[in-house]
């Protein structure tokens, strides 16, 4: 299991432990503390393998019968050895090719839902759709299995920002009207599905679309998050325009010649671009819905702030 300690990962780990099954989780040397002592909680064996410095894989692929990536890079600054060429694509690639030369049978790679389309339109989607392609390849010559598993978006994305956005400040940031239509997924709903494969209950060898099983406009999902706060009177709406944006990513994108670092942005504004500006809906998976995230965020927001009484000398 690649990318162990994100936030799919660590779901991904717990629902096949949950079941027997055991896992290795490949983790970076410098991983994040508190997520390590989680997976050794949950009784994982630990690999320490950096994909930043370009680390080989496969002594950690010894005797694996199936191959999980979660990769993804978090880093849009200015090191180009954590950057989405070195993980989303090279260190994917890398996994992959090293997890077939071990014998392994099957390989599951998580990807974006729209990379296929957008790719296309930005290096940040085709740097992981150039590790499909590769792997794609590569288990087709070894006679493997490939899942390539394409969620919507998670609710984490969602919690992460229109929930805190709006609980901080009241105000939802939203591209364009807002009007373009998602269902996102919760992680544990494609760690769910992810475990229906390994009990066969899911055919491998195949693409999987999977959405959550509510529809919402990007707006929509402002509203909800300021409703589960009690806030939808207060609620205020900013608008980027998508116009700003393409201009923003055109000047990247003439400057990336001279900077990487604007490379990727202008990579990373057209991304915004297209997923501000399509539907992103995919077959519903999961049935976890995004209102019950947003309460458990509001009810995690609520413990932690200070009553009256603690107050009190």
């Amino acid at each position: 299991m690649a990318g162990a300690t994100g936030y799919l990962g660590t779901r991904v780990v717990a629902a096949l432990l949950s079941r027997g099954i055991a896992v290795t989780a490949i983790v970076r040397n410098h991983a994040d503390r508190p997520a390590l002592r989680k997976l050794v909680t949950l009784g994982s064996t630990i690999a320490a393998v950096d994909a930043a410095r370009e680390e080989p894989y496969e002594s950690a692929l010894v005797d694996a019968d199936v191959a999980i990536s979660c990769m993804a890079s978090r880093n849009t600054g200015k090191d180009p050895a954590n950057d989405f060429w070195a993980i989303d694509r090279d260190a994917n690639i890398r996994f992959g090719v090293a997890a077939l030369a071990c014998g392994v049978g099957h390989v599951v790679l998580v990807a974006t839902f729209e990379g296929p389309a957008s790719r296309r339109h930005s290096e940040f989607s085709e740097a992981k759709e150039q590790a499909v392609d590769a792997i794609r390849i590569a288990c087709a010559a070894a006679g493997a299995r490939l899942t390539v598993m394409r969620p919507t978006a998670y609710f984490s994305d969602l919690t992460d920002r229109a929930f805190e956005s709006v609980a901080k400040s009241n105000r939802y940031t939203e591209i364009g009207d807002g009007s373009h239509r998602i269902n996102p997924i919760d992680g544990d709903d494609v760690a769910d599905l992810i475990l229906r494969q390994f009990k066969g209950q899911i055919p491998g060898d195949q693409e999987l679309p999977v959405g959550g099983p509510d529809i919402l406009t990007f707006r929509d999902i402002g509203r909800l998050a300021a409703e589960s706060l009690g806030q939808q009177q207060q609620l205020r709406f900013r608008t980027i325009p998508v116009g700003l944006l393409r201009v923003l990513a055109v000047l990247a994108g003439t400057a990336g010649g001279l900077s990487r670092r604007l490379r990727r942005s202008a990579a990373i504004l057209n991304w915004m671009i297209y997923v501000g500006t399509h539907d992103a809906i995919a077959p519903c998976a999961g049935e976890r819905h995004l209102k019950d995230a947003f309460a458990a965020k509001r009810a995690d927001l609520d413990s932690r702030r200070p009553t009256v009484a603690s107050l009190m000398p």
